[in-house]
């Protein structure tokens, strides 16, 4: 009865593959065009085969189209895909005759419908046309929802299809991106091939039909040679029709490919099976269900291990619809190593995609080993991402075909978000070159911000050490890329292994946290709390202070898997495939495992592996007569270890070596360090490694200088990190050694981004001169990135390391060039005065002197400088400058002359030698050739030209040129913008702009000058400009007439400039102050403000506004009454002396003007008139400054007694306590009110 019943199933089976193969061989040749792609190329039109393509180009144009013919191709992103190495309007060109010749060759232009959708700017495949594409077809069948014998029906059709791989045999050579798109196709669609023969194979030996059985088994094993599975299915079917001999030669030739293709022997579950055959032993058929893949070959370590996960999923779900309606938010997914964080993630990305059409998702991984030095490297991963960088990763499997295409369609957006609202993150985040070779493949160039990317790519290119990007500037166009973007695409963004994340990350983590309302962004965290706990560098670890401030702001964020039942994921995952496991072993494996994921997934395999665990008849797990719970490793890591010693010791110590590189690992570099062929390791890697033991996981492929890296990762952490300490400290450090020679020599000149990996790998050698030196460049790399607590971190290690060493000259340099390195970003993250960056500059001079004369003398010299400088210590940067001015002069270096020249004009400057200054300065300038000093800067961030201009305005006031001093300070704001340079134009506006305009009396310019000066720190983060915008704004506003607001700035930006470790120049802010008391008539405080500045003056030898204060103090002083006349024409009297000493002119015309106020007062008008005259006389420009239109109006009054009354009476006085102010803002110079009242 039952073999009748077989009999008429299959022969009702074969009635409908007959069926559907004849209607599909009809509609393959009844079509106008055919395209056969599975296998090699051929094209048929009417039957016959068209042969007239001039060139494979035009074939993979044609083939592209078809395959990709649900959506619409720019001209520019084909012609990028196929002549990528083209310029464009060549590549544009050659697009044009193979679409020509395309046409001719399929005859489109007759076609009705045409094949083809040809626009000026597009192109597509017509699928409305008369075709007919075996690809198609063949998905189509495999994905058919039918049941029982129709699906039986269109898997056997799809496979008559499946003629060879994807366009085998097919290249055009020079289009990597093509070749890639083949190479992806081509194992997709072998995956589904693959599949349909195994699910092909299961029901016919259900069904009894074994030769059947046999053919889809054996054309399995023609695509995939080393598939264990399908190898003991064929002896079966072999065995089960009556042929042993041939079922055991099968053995054989299984054992024979595995060895010679694997290095390995067979599984004991195949071995096991030959015994049973050879001993003539009655073998059982499993079940399976028609349409059904049968569970029988599906290995027990592809299950993935989010079984049990749904309440945590419907978690993640509900914060994503809170994103989804705009109020974005950041969440923690928290567990142990191996308790399923990735997999839960994962699997909720999975399904948000599915169920979300705009959704994007990105994530990054924080790395072990180089985690906490490789600055915001998740972010860098994740913005790559966005911005089209997923070649790597989708050729090598780590991301879907359906993810990679929803990626490339946000490209265009993203890229534009990014030159729009992030442009200084090309080269730190996102490598410019390769961004622009993506949007020229990708994006049309009518795009109007394409010109724009191009000069900002540029731009980075030729600044590739600029280090004048503020973190929080960082922080913020991150954050703007991302909000932008996320207004037409919802983002998931997964940042994992927090707790091995660099502070910048931590930090950026928190500045995009706290700016996620209003945006559709859900932030995903996966951390270990246990790790996080013990803290980082005997400190608390910076995550927990973040994670507790969301929580105050979103409350509970925290998906805790340790909270989730392990008895539940235990039995979810023993049901995940068919059982009949007895409640007895379900409570012991649990209190075996205590329900942790990984060891319960790594015992049960195990189990299954030794034969503990045994299929039924039913093809039923069900315990083995031999288990043994006493036998079992009792802790994860003897699971592990359990696992890896059935590996074979060449590929043990293949691992071992890819351990040492960390959980990520390059096939390559474990090749050359084992002395292996690459293709093998690779073959190894991808095979057994992967498919059958489950070890790794193929990660991604990098194209770099001409050759491709294959990258794997440990499918687990713990892998990793079991294999990595089983090693000794000597072996260890000979592998690390070996590992970091062989990245060194296939990175090449492309060392750059992977400095951090190879300090780790050479210090971890013993090699601390090559440490010390991979860790000065990932400082410098550090900085460049605003990461300045890393950049210190990597400075300190590598001094910490040569400290171990000898003390030899080489020695001495490299901890030179470290110890002048480390000032930058101790000013960036402490301040200009932070006591450590002086004791590093101090270290270097002492280097210097032990080396003996090199160039690292001068830059030493110059940092000391710049250090001395801004902390007020005057005297001393001054005997610096006139040491590099004689070095200098002795090396001849004319660059070295003019940093020199103007470190010695601003030292002098503030000394109050402004003649000297003056020629100092002047000299600097003439010595700027802008064709090869166009990147010259004072050390402490702005370009030398802008600086000495800058400097040279104040000066030139000084001296009594005021035109001449707006002239220059025009001069620097306008070079500073030519550069492109912002930190150098803060400078020309803060100094240039806002001082010199204020002192020349032009107060709506100053305060135009300081509001920009304020954006500016808005934009870039420099805490100094917002420091010196806020006194000039403070002292504009109060010559304007808003005392309070003014005096408040004023006070804000005082000690704004405290905080930043600057004293230079605090004289002239409590100056600044001190005037804006005075015209508040705020005296006591004004005095006090005076006071301050002149115990300055004394203590530090800044003079440079020392004659204003003695004028301010004797102006001050009158104000309190005429008792105090005599003490106050005393402190004018040294205000002029001073200024005379100085031939400070404009100093010397203010101290004169308010002295001859008061002798007019005292009656003594005309000593008053020849003091005046004389010193108003001098000046040749400048008539229209408000000082010099204050002197000529008191002269005018002097000279004509009475002048004074008669115009009170022309009706020009203050209105409601505010000044009268002339049409540019300005207070204007009253002809009403005598000079002296003003």
């Amino acid at each position: 009865m039952a073999g009748t019943l077989r009999l008429a199933i299959f022969l009702r089976i074969l009635y409908n593959v007959n069926v559907v193969v004849l209607s599909l061989l009809g509609e393959m040749t009844m079509a106008h065009l055919s395209l056969y792609l599975l296998g090699t190329f051929q094209v048929t039109l009417d039957g016959k085969p068209v042969t007239s393509f001039k060139s494979n180009k035009v074939r993979a144009l044609l083939a592209y189209l078809a395959v990709e013919a649900n959506r619409l191709h720019r001209r520019e992103t084909l012609a990028g895909l196929l002549w990528p190495k083209w310029p464009d309007r060549d590549a544009l060109s050659n697009l044009r005759y193979a679409l020509y010749d395309l046409r001719r060759a399929i005859g489109d232009h007759t076609a009705e419908p045409p094949f083809l959708k040809v626009t000026r700017d597009t192109l597509q495949f017509n699928t409305a046309s008369d075709y007919s594409l075996d690809v198609t077809a063949f998905e189509q069948r495999i994905t058919s929802q039918r049941i029982g014998e129709s699906a039986i029906s269109s898997l056997q059709s799809a496979i008559s299809l499946y003629r060879g791989p994807f366009l085998e045999g097919f290249s055009i050579g020079d289009s990597p991106a093509f070749e890639e798109w083949v190479l992806f196709e081509r194992e997709r669609l072998e995956r589904q091939a693959l599949d349909a023969l195994r699910r092909l194979a299961a029901i016919h030996e259900q069904c009894g039909e074994y030769e059947q059985a046999q053919r889809y088994v054996r054309r399995q094993l023609e695509l995939e040679p080393w598939q264990e599975e399908a190898h003991q299915q064929l002896m079966r079917l072999l065995a089960l029709s009556g042929q042993r001999s041939a079922a055991l030669a099968q053995y054989e030739v299984c054992r024979r490919l595995l060895a010679e293709g694997l290095g390995v022997e067979p599984a004991r579950g195949t071995t096991a099976l030959y015994e049973q055959i050879k001993a003539g032993s009655r073998l059982q058929v499993p079940d399976s269900r028609l349409g059904v893949r049968p569970s029988t070959l599906q290995p027990a370590t592809q299950l993935t291990s989010f079984v049990a996960r749904e309440q945590e999923l419907m978690r993640l779900d509900g914060f994503l619809g809170t994103a989804l309606a705009g109020q974005g938010q950041v969440v923690f997914v928290t567990g142990d190593a191996g308790s399923g964080k990735t997999a839960l993630v994962d699997e909720f990305i999975r399904r948000s995609m599915e169920t979300h059409g705009d959704v994007v998702a990105a994530g990054g991984n924080c790395n072990a080993h180089t985690g906490i030095g490789d600055p915001y490297l998740p972010f860098r991963e994740i913005v790559q991402l966005l911005t089209g960088d997923i070649e790597a990763k989708r050729a090598g499997g780590a991301i879907t075909r359906e993810h990679a295409l929803r990626l490339w369609a946000v490209l265009p957006d993203a890229v534009q978000a990014l030159v729009d609202a992030g442009p200084n993150l090309i080269d730190l985040f996102v490598p410019g070159a390769a961004l622009v070779l993506r949007v020229e493949a990708f994006v049309p160039r009518g795009a109007i911000w394409r010109a724009r990317l191009d000069d900002l790519v540029q731009r980075a290119a030729l600044h590739p050490d600029s280090t004048d990007l503020q973190q929080v500037n960082l922080f913020e166009q991150i954050t703007r890329v991302l909000q932008s973007l996320a207004r037409q695409h919802p983002l998931i963004l997964v940042l994992d292994d927090l707790q091995w994340a660099d502070t910048g990350s931590i930090s950026l983590l928190f500045h995009l946290g706290r700016r996620l309302a209003g945006s559709r962004i859900l932030v995903i965290g996966a951390y270990r709390p246990g790790e996080v706990a013990l803290g980082r560098g005997g400190e608390r670890h910076p995550l927990e202070h973040i994670i507790n401030e969301f929580q105050r702001d979103f409350g509970d964020i925290q998906v805790d898997l340790a909270q989730a039942d392990g008895r539940q994921f235990v039995e979810a995952f023993l049901d995940s495939e068919p059982n009949r496991l007895s409640a007895a072993f379900r409570e012991t494996l649990y209190r075996h495992t205590n329900g942790h994921p990984l060891f319960t997934v790594e015992l049960v395999r195990g189990l299954q592996e030794r034969g503990d665990l045994v299929r039924d008849k039913a093809g039923r797990w069900v315990e083995g007569p031999t288990l043994d719970w006493e036998r079992l490793p009792a802790r994860v890591e003897a699971a592990i270890a359990e696992h890896i010693g059935c590996l074979p010791a060449e590929w043990q110590e293949m691992l071992k070596i890819a351990s040492v590189e960390g959980e990520e690992f390059t096939a390559e570099i474990v090749a050359r360090v084992q002395g292996l062929d690459e293709e093998e390791v690779i073959r190894h890697l991808s095979g057994a490694l992967n498919k059958r033991y489950r070890m790794v996981v193929a990660q991604s492929l990098l194209r770099l200088t001409g050759r491709r890296l294959s990258r794997y990762r440990f499918r687990h952490y713990l892998f990793q990190k079991y294999l990595y300490n089983r090693l000794d400290e000597v072996e260890r450090a000979r592998l690390h050694e070996a590992v970091g020679n062989a990245l060194e020599t296939l990175y090449g000149e492309n060392k750059a981004e992977i400095v951090v990996q190879l300090a780790h790998h050479f210090e971890a050698a013993g090699m601390v001169n090559k440490a010390a030196d991979y860790l000065l460049q990932a400082g410098k790399r550090a900085v460049q990135m605003s990461a300045h607590k890393e950049a210190i971190a990597h400075y300190t290690r590598g001094i910490e390391l040569l400290r171990t060493q000898p003390d030899t000259p080489e020695r001495a340099r490299r901890e030179l060039a470290l110890q002048i390195a480390l000032g930058t970003p101790l000013q960036a993250l402490k301040s200009y005065g932070a006591p450590e960056r002086g004791r590093a500059y101090a270290r270097a001079r002492e280097l210097c002197q032990q080396i003996g004369q090199t160039p690292e003398v001068f830059q030493t010299l110059l940092l000391q400088w710049s250090f001395d400088m801004p902390r007020a210590k005057h005297r001393k940067a001054f005997d610096l400058a006139e040491q590099l001015f004689d070095l200098a002069r002795q090396m001849q270096d004319p660059a070295q002359l003019a940093l020199a020249h103007a470190a010695l004009g601003i030292s002098l400057l503030y000394l109050g030698e402004f003649t000297r200054s003056r020629l100092h300065l002047e000299q600097a300038l003439a010595g700027y050739d802008p064709q090869r000093h166009h990147s010259l800067v004072i050390p402490v961030g702005q370009d030398m030209k802008v600086t000495s201009l800058s400097y040279l305005s104040w000066i030139l006031w000084f001296l009594g040129y005021p035109d001449q001093a707006l002239r220059r300070a025009r001069e620097a704001i306008t070079l500073a913008r030519e550069l492109d340079h912002p930190y150098s134009l803060g400078f020309a506006l803060g100094i240039a702009g806002c001082v010199t305009h204020l002192r020349c009396g032009k107060y709506d310019v100053a305060l135009a000058e300081a509001e920009t000066l304020l954006r500016l720190w808005n934009e870039q983060g420099f805490a100094l400009y917002r420091a010196w915008g806020m006194c000039v704004k403070g002292r504009a506003l109060t010559e304007q007439g808003w005392m309070e607001e003014g005096i408040a700035n004023l006070r804000e930006g005082v000690a704004a400039c405290k905080s930043v470790g600057i004293i230079a120049s605090h004289t002239q802010q409590l100056a600044n102050f001190a005037e804006a008391c005075k015209n508040a008539g705020q005296i006591e405080e004004g005095l006090s403000a005076v006071a301050e500045a002149l115990a300055l003056v004394e203590e530090t030898g800044e003079r440079h506004f020392e004659a204003e204060l003695y004028l301010l103090r004797g102006e001050l002083m009158l104000m309190m009454g005429d008792d105090n006349q005599a003490e106050a024409e005393n402190c004018l009297r040294h205000a002029i002396e001073i200024a005379r000493r100085q031939q400070a002119k404009s100093w010397e015309l203010r101290a004169v003007t308010a002295l001859c106020c008061l002798w007019q007062k005292q009656g003594q008008r005309e000593k008053a008139r020849k003091l005046l005259a004389s010193t108003y006389g001098w000046f040749t420009e400048g008539f229209d400054t408000l000082d010099l239109r204050k002197a000529k109006t008191l002269l005018e009054e002097l000279t004509h007694p009475g002048t004074d009354r008669k115009r009170r009476h022309r009706g020009d006085e203050r209105v409601d306590g505010e000044p009268a102010v002339s049409s540019n803002g300005s207070p204007t110079v009253s002809l009403t009110t005598p000079a002296c009242e003003r």
